[in-house]
Formats: C-alpha cells, structure tokens, sequence
C-alpha cells in the first residue's frame, strides 16, 4: 500500500518481498482452481496417489499461511509509510484507497476467484486507520494477541468438540465446481462466494489486522528503510525461527491431510501459531539471498513483480481460470499434482517476464494505475514501499 513517490525513493528489497510473496500466494491458491477437493479439506488420503499426498504435504509445510502472511506485513509496512508522507491527508487518501480495494475484491470474489483477500484487507486496514495513533510497541503487542486468541480459539475448538466452528472456519462440502462454459464457470464461483465469503472475512480478518499492526510497527521502527537489517541479524533470524517453525509447519500439515473436520480445525489453530515464526525466517533469509551477488538477479526478476502485486494478484486468478475452470481448458481435477505445481511455476514465471516488460513501456500496472487515481484523484508517478 504506497505512498506517491518518486521511482528513485522505491526500496528495491521491499519490491522484491512483495514479488516473492506473490509466488508463494500461487502456490496456494492454484489448488482451489485445480482440485475441486480442496475447499472441503482436500483429497482423502486412501483415495490420493502418495506422489499427490507429498505434493500437498509439502505445500502445506512449506506455503500454506506464510506468504499469505508476509503479502500482508508489507500491506501494513506500506500503509504506514502512505499515512506518514500524506500527513494531514493520511486520512482522505487510505480511506479512498480502501475503498477502490474493497470494490475490486468483491468484483475479483464473484467472478475469478471466491477466496479473494482484498476486501478482507479493505475491512482490517479501516480498523488500522482507525487506531493509527498506536505506538509501535503496542500495535506489535496487538498483532501478538490478536494472533495467540485466534490460535486459542481455534485449537480449544479442535480439542473440545473435534469438529470445525462454521462461524471461523469453511466446512462448505462439495462447491459448484468445476463447471462447463464461461457462464457456468461464472455461476459456480459467485455462488460459492457467497456462501463462503463471510468466512474468509471472519477468519482471515483478524489474521490480517494483525499482521497490519506487525507491518505498521516496524515501518515506525525503520525496518527495511532506509536500508535493510544488517548480515548477522538476518542470520540469528534465520536460524533462531526456520527450525523451530517449519518441524512444527510439517506437524500441522500431516494433521490437515487426515482429512477430518477435528485435525483440520486444529492444523488451523497451530498454522496460526506457527506461521509468523516462518514467515519471519523466509523473509530474513530472502533478504540475506538479496545481499549476494545472485541475489542482485533475484532482486532484478522479482522487483517488478512486487512493484505490480495488484495486478498480478488479480491475474494470477485470471490465468489459473483460463487453465482449470470453464473459462478456458477446464483441467481441474484432471492433472496430477506434479503437474498442477508445474503449471503455477509456469504462470509465474510468465507474470515475472510481462511485468519487466510492462515497465519497460509504463510506469505503473494497470490495475496500480486505477489505485492511484482513485486515491489521488489525478496521475500520479508510480509509488514507494
């Protein structure tokens, strides 16, 4: 969430953040386009290949509610810096641009994709306006209770009654998908919305909000700005929080591939727990990899990627519907998942080479162009971090 700022005042580190997070954010969401199973707990295991229940071990491990995680810190680290060089617009101008996300997500839940996060990120970033007075210190306190509550609420579920809270977590069965045709496509994914959409905001919201106050906390604290943590920080990170966080990421993803409403509820309930302490580490050791010198071509790929998120966000929802629903080939259910990762690596590595050559020829993205014209209200050049 940027401020209007010059090319030159970009931090390059945070671009290339937001574009790592967008691969992750694929790699989870490209399931609930290609397997039908996956909004109802995923496949069942006696009925899966074990090459299928690796790949999905594995991505729940590794992906599952980390860079969701991190896309959000840096919404919170970017409206901070947004609210600090709009001064006394600070107000005027987020509550604008809320307001375009807000209407975009709605759009982008009912046509391409019914997990859509964006209005659930208009909703939580109007409670932090709201309390944009906190301390640094308190917002983090916050984001730490916010997140042992949800954590408490949900594996408390778990271990009491073994069965899934609707009010907190999807148990939608059997979602009108996949459909045949354009308008079947269209049909399905607006219905299942609106049957889940409420969920995604009462589960995802909370989860949200905090990491706003995370991200807000440590762009009052410098982080990253003006330049990154140095070397041997990065590294007591890294090795303080990977371990630890992703043998406790492998448990919570064997228990969500039993497949009961009961091991699900609790695998939510630690990934809640667990995935800051990953997040914190991938995000430190990214920026280590950003130090070295094939970091530079890291940084090179993916900073246009970031510096596009919303536009790639949205498309990455229209691709995967051109490739697995009714809107194009209708491949969902029909590939191994060897293949379903093959295909998001395919798309993102597509997305990776039209964003460079976007701002070749522009400024700004498409969709990062409307924001900053509903937020300003004229053309703006494209923004910071």
């Amino acid at each position: 969430m940027a401020g209007s700022v010059p090319a030159t005042d970009r931090v390059p580190a945070v671009d290339a953040l937001r574009g790592f997070a967008l691969l992750g954010i694929l790699l989870v969401n490209i399931w609930y386009f290609a397997d039908s199973t996956t909004l109802s707990g995923g496949p069942a295991p006696a009925a899966a290949t074990t090459s299928d229940l690796t790949i999905r071990f594995l991505v729940a491990t590794l992906f599952e509610g980390k860079f969701h995680l991190l896309f959000s810190l840096l919404f919170g680290y970017g409206a901070a810096v947004l609210r600090d060089r709009a001064g006394g617009q600070a107000v005027h101008l987020t509550s604008r641009r809320l307001g375009f996300l807000a209407v975009l997500g709605i759009l982008h839940g009912a046509t391409l994709f019914y997990g859509d996060i964006l209005l659930t990120y208009a909703l939580a970033g109007s409670l932090l306006l709201a309390t944009r007075s906190l301390a640094p210190r308190v917002a983090l306190l916050l984001a730490i209770a916010i997140t042992a509550a949800m954590a408490l609420l949900l594996i408390s579920s778990a271990l009491l009654t073994g069965t899934a809270d609707d009010a907190v977590v999807n148990t939608v069965r059997d979602p009108a998908v996949p459909a045949d045709g354009p308008g079947g496509a269209l049909a399905a994914n607006a219905g299942t919305y609106g049957l889940i959409g409420i969920n995604v905001v009462v589960f995802q919201g909370p989860l949200a909000l905090a990491a706003f106050y995370a991200g807000s906390a440590l762009a009052a604290w410098g982080v990253l700005r003006p330049s990154v943590p140095p070397m041997p920080v990065l590294r007591r990170v890294v090795l303080l929080a990977l371990p630890a966080g992703l043998v406790l990421s492998a448990g919570q993803a064997w228990l969500a591939l039993r497949g009961d409403d009961g091991s699900t509820l609790l695998a939510s309930g630690i990934s809640v727990l667990v995935s800051p302490l990953v997040t914190i580490g991938y995000a430190a050791g990214f920026l280590l990899l950003l130090k070295t010198r094939p970091g530079r071509v890291v940084s090179w790929v993916l900073a246009p990627m970031g510096r596009l998120s919303l536009s790639n966000y949205i498309a990455q929802s229209a691709l995967l519907g051109l490739v697995f629903t009714g809107y194009g080939l209708g491949l969902q259910d029909q590939l191994p998942a060897v293949a379903v990762v093959l295909v998001g690596v395919a798309v993102y590595l597509a997305q990776a080479v039209a964003s460079r050559l976007l701002l070749r020829r522009f400024a700004t993205g498409p969709l990062e162009w409307a924001l900053r014209r509903v937020t300003y209200g004229r053309s703006v050049r494209h923004g910071g971090a």
